[in-house]
């Protein structure tokens, strides 16, 4: 079959408290972009002898997909590292390894805990690929993380740590994996696995959808294999994990992703066609084993935190009762492909032992019908008739073209009890105050759907900042529900008044959305609020009110000035970030984030009130916007911008500011106002009492105070050259004189004591 890599990129995540934490765009490693010279010192590894290995792994029998040699090392990363202290006082650690003939390499470290702000890549040392950003926020429970996989032979651990958090972090190697298979042409990818699978969502799996959303497939150091959530007795979700004792037993540094599945409108089933790709990103780093035994080929895990119930997922039942069953079902990731599910439909299981485990220790599966398994698909759950599971796989024959289909599961019955104590059975876990249940069905976090639940969300053109006093608010109706939804009532407002209706009718089956715009809105200049919510779905009750509301917060400046910046960054995008702060040094806009490449030019306009602002740029490594040669580009430079107009600039020539740059600019509502400005006088200023406005040869119509969101308080018609304007009942702070004339306008910054 054609092969579509999709290469793992869930070894880069973890979580952190409940919230789910992955790799950051942080720029490239400094020591394969020329930023700093690179380590010549290598830690090497044993030459792997790929075609032993291969025989080794082709003669076990065993159906974990393995991809390359682990070697133990026990190396503290900070302390044996080379060391650099950056211009900016950071420090750079630097740590090289060579595997020698690898394919690949990818890393385990069981002592992971970076300080806040520092950051870890793992790069190869030829400048072709890298991995990272790590940070603080993958930083878990276990203390432990793997990796993905570099494609290169050898590799440089790159940690920067701030300077002041210098020796904070702790990072210990564990496991060097040495790849001797070619992931890129054979494993980790979509469609790598036989003609004869049907996807999980083919209609011969539609009654099997709970224990598909349990089964997930996990990376463990150089190898991939299967496994499943399973309930258990307290009544209580723990994110128990059930797989396979020869996929190892060494939890912390895995990753475990779930709902990797094809669309039920592309699922393949049995033809041999490509399958179309499914999410990739509900995935879980590490867990504490629980209890294993390699009698029955088990292992239970409980994960560090809990799969979010919103990714659909379930608990399994299970049955400990040792008593053969009619029809059988697989669930697994074969080769490491997409979920996969296999059937025997015509022979009943009988007991067996394999590969020298204890007698009747396994379920003998005669041959698959539909589907079969493959490496990759070691640890899978074995389900019964009644939808629970009975074991996980360990090992067999079947592939697609074989003439023999059979497989062996360890026996959940056998797990059960174990080798008889709390750290080789399941029972401990799975029924925890002993109740004596042989069997429970699964469970879902969520709960049944329920039939009538609209919802709404992703509310748009109500967030951010307007340079005029009108929005148009826009945002979904979804139905949540079971029933289909036909009609809705939508309350919605401004400042938490909902105080307007909008009256909802269609056609929506569960889960689908449609988009609902509502009337422009004019409102004040501030701060604001937008406000919906929905009420009475099929003219009933909503039997979900978590659901029914959204809000979006947004500012409208009334007659703001659009400001315009355009920054030239230098080879090191990464490195730099800027703000921009007002008056009272509070931060309004601000950018970060940027790639490392040849100069790119960002452009961004910013909605401003009159006033004074400062422009502040910075860089990270303490060299400005340096070091682009003339051939690359050149330093970088911006310019701040109204109607055209400079009003801030940062020439090439001063590109070397070393970490931080500042620029004050000050305007009113226009370049031609600001020029009128020269011709009016306020004083006093400060003022308590009142102020008088003088023009020097201007003829006033009007004038006008306003507040710094630009709302008018006072507004006197005049003509004349003078007039005197009364502020005592005014509150102190800082405001806005604008003058009207037939010339144009002029504003004027005032100070109310």
């Amino acid at each position: 079959m054609k092969k579509q890599l999709l290469i793992l990129t869930v070894f880069i995540t973890a979580y952190t408290a409940d919230c789910l934490a992955q790799t950051i765009n942080s720029g490239r490693p400094l020591t394969i972009m020329g930023k700093v010279e690179q380590t010549k010192s290598f830690y090497e590894t044993a030459t792997v002898d790929a075609e032993l290995e291969l025989a080794n792994y082709a003669a076990s029998g065993e159906k974990m997909f393995r991809f390359g040699k682990e070697f133990q090392v026990n190396m503290n990363i900070m302390d044996q590292a080379s060391k650099t202290i950056l211009p900016s006082g950071d420090v750079l650690y630097q740590f090289g390894i060579s595997c020698p003939n690898a394919l690949s390499v990818n890393f385990v470290f069981d002592k992971f805990q970076l300080a806040p702000g520092t950051r870890l890549f793992i790069a190869d040392a030829l400048g072709k690929e890298f991995i990272g950003a790590y940070t603080s926020l993958n930083n878990n429970a276990n203390n432990m993380l793997g990796t993905e996989l570099v494609y290169s032979s050898k590799i440089i651990i790159e940690v920067i740590e701030p300077k002041a958090v210098v020796g904070s972090s702790i990072l210990n190697l564990s496991t060097i994996v040495s790849g001797f298979q070619d992931l890129n042409a054979i494993a980790k990818a979509l469609n790598d696995s036989g003609n004869c699978h049907y996807d999980v969502n083919c209609p011969e799996g539609a009654l099997w959808l709970d224990q598909t959303h349990s089964v997930g497939m996990m990376v463990n150091g150089g190898g991939f294999c299967t496994g499943a959530l399973v309930n258990n007795t307290s009544g209580t979700i723990i994110p128990y994990f059930l797989s396979a004792n020869h996929c190892g037993t060494n939890p912390g540094g895995w990753v475990f992703r779930f709902r990797w599945e094809s669309p039920a409108a592309s699922a393949v089933c049995g033809t041999g066609l490509n399958s179309t790709n499914g999410p990739q990103t509900m995935n879980v780093n590490g867990g504490t084993l629980r209890s294993a035994w390699a009698g029955s080929d088990f292992a239970l895990t409980e994960l560090n935190t809990a799969p979010d119930p919103a990714w659909g997922i379930y608990y399994s039942g299970w049955n400990s009762v040792d008593a053969a069953v009619p029809t059988s079902v697989g669930i697994h990731h074969p080769s490491g492909d997409i979920k996969k599910i296999s059937f025997e439909n015509n022979n009943a299981l009988t007991s067996s032992s394999w590969s020298g485990t204890p007698a009747n220790s396994h379920w003998h599966v005669p041959g698959w019908d539909l589907g079969v398994t493959e490496p990759g698909s070691s640890g899978s759950p074995l389900f019964d008739n009644n939808r629970r599971v009975i074991g996980q796989l360990h090992g067999g024959a079947s592939a697609c073209g074989g003439s023999d289909l059979s497989d062996e599961y360890g026996k959940f019955s056998f797990s059960w009890t174990g080798n008889n104590t709390n750290a080789s059975r399941l029972s401990n876990w799975l029924d925890p105050s002993s109740t004596g249940a042989t069997s429970i069905d699964g469970v879902d976090p969520n709960g049944p759907a329920p039939a009538l639940d609209a919802a709404l969300n992703n509310p748009q053109g109500v967030s951010g900042t307007f340079c005029q006093a009108t929005v148009t608010p826009q945002f979904s109706i979804a139905n949540s529900g079971t029933d289909v939804l036909t009609s809705a009532t939508i309350n919605y407002g401004y400042d938490g008044v909902l105080n307007q209706t909008y009256d909802w009718t269609g056609s929506l089956n569960q889960f689908q959305t449609e988009v609902i715009n509502l009337p422009m809105a004019t409102l004040a200049g501030g701060n604001h609020t937008f406000d919906a919510e929905v009420v009475n779905p099929n003219g009933s009750t909503d039997l979900n009110l978590l659901n029914n509301t959204t809000s979006s917060s947004f500012i409208i400046v009334v007659n703001g000035q659009t400001v315009s910046l355009a920054l030239n960054l230098d080879c090191w995008g990464s490195e730099t970030s800027w703000e921009l702060l007002d008056a009272s040094s509070t931060v309004i806009y601000s950018g970060s984030g940027y790639t490392d490449a040849n100069p790119i030019l960002i452009e961004q306009d910013f909605c401003l009130n009159y006033g004074c602002y400062d422009f502040k740029i910075m860089d990270s490594f303490g060299d400005g916007l340096t070091s682009c040669s003339v051939a690359e580009g050149g330093d970088g430079s911006y310019s701040i911008t109204i109607d055209g107009t400079i009003v801030a600039e940062l020439l090439e020539a001063n590109a070397d500011f070393g970490n931080e740059n500042t620029t004050n600019f000050c305007f009113s509502l226009g370049l031609d106002e600001y020029n009128l400005a020269n011709s009016v006088s306020i004083y006093p200023n400060p003022a308590n009492e009142s102020i008088t406005v003088v023009t020097d040869g201007l003829n006033m119509t009007k004038v006008e105070v306003m507040n710094i969101a630009g709302q008018v308080i006072s507004s006197i018609d005049v003509n004349n050259t003078l007039i005197k304007v009364d502020v005592s009942s005014v509150s102190s702070g800082v405001y806005f004189v604008k003058v009207f004339s037939a010339e144009g306008t002029a504003v004027k910054q005032l100070i109310i004591k």
